[in-house]
């Protein structure tokens, strides 16, 4: 098993993803969306960042929707998961090869961090949403003092150790950013900034999703967001971002 960090991928093969907890965390931010957009049965998903492709068929199951999944890392001489109401593609997110208006939902989980050039991405996904459509969108949350407990990786607790512990040294090196190879993400004030550009509205849902997957720690949760300290203590941002009608 690979355990270093690689910018495409992170710092676990593709390979090595829990199915049972990826498809526990796509019900939850199911939730979320619904709340946001409830797609027609001929409206269509992107799954922007779909790794090897599993991720796009867990949503094509749990949404019921025509999805597209693209990714750099999705080999497209496998057409096994290719149907009538799925395809995966190899796409750079930067230029997609679609027209513009096209997808109702964009679902970008945990990809963001990985890109070149992340507005470039923003922009593009904009483009493809149709008006009114919305982009779901997850990432490290930059400020975070620990990572990594709840990852859908099938990995160690010594890794998730190992993990946390190169983090603290980049941020030590003053290496924690993105376009060193660091598995940073953003703070929650730098993607507001840089999606206020793009977006006409922008809504953080981390709290939903933190009460949403640790549901026995609700109280927690909510003593930590009473007391202000959940940029600090949450390990990720989540955010809905809509395109105007």
């Amino acid at each position: 098993m690979k355990k270093g960090y690689d910018k495409t991928i992170g710092y676990s093969p593709l390979e090595d993803v829990d199915e049972n907890k990826l498809w526990q965390l796509i019900k939850i931010n199911k939730k979320i969306i619904d709340q946001y957009c409830l797609p027609a049965k001929n409206d269509m998903i992107l799954v922007a960042g779909a790794g090897s492709g599993q991720e796009a068929v867990l949503i094509n199951k749990e949404f019921q929707l025509k999805t597209i999944g693209v990714d750099l890392n999705i080999n497209q001489n496998d057409l096994s998961y290719n149907k009538s109401d799925l395809f995966l593609q190899k796409q750079d997110l930067a230029s997609l090869a679609f027209s513009g208006d096209t997808f109702s939902l964009v679902y970008c989980y945990h990809v963001l961090e990985h890109v070149s050039d992340h507005l470039a991405v923003l922009r593009e996904v904009h483009r493809v949403l149709k008006p009114g459509g919305v982009l779901f969108i997850g990432f490290p949350n930059k400020n975070r003092l620990i990572s990594y407990i709840g990852t859908a990786q099938k990995v160690s607790s010594l890794d998730k150790i190992k993990w946390n512990l190169t983090d603290y040294l980049d941020r030590l090196r003053g290496r924690f950013e993105n376009k060193y190879g660091a598995h940073a993400g953003f703070t929650e004030r730098e993607f507001i900034e840089d999606a206020s550009r793009i977006f006409d509205s922008i809504s953080s849902v981390r709290k939903s999703y933190m009460l949403l997957k640790y549901t026995n720690l609700s109280m927690l949760i909510k003593l930590i967001i009473s007391i202000k300290l959940e940029e600090f203590v949450f390990p990720s941002n989540y955010y809905i971002c809509t395109k105007r009608m």
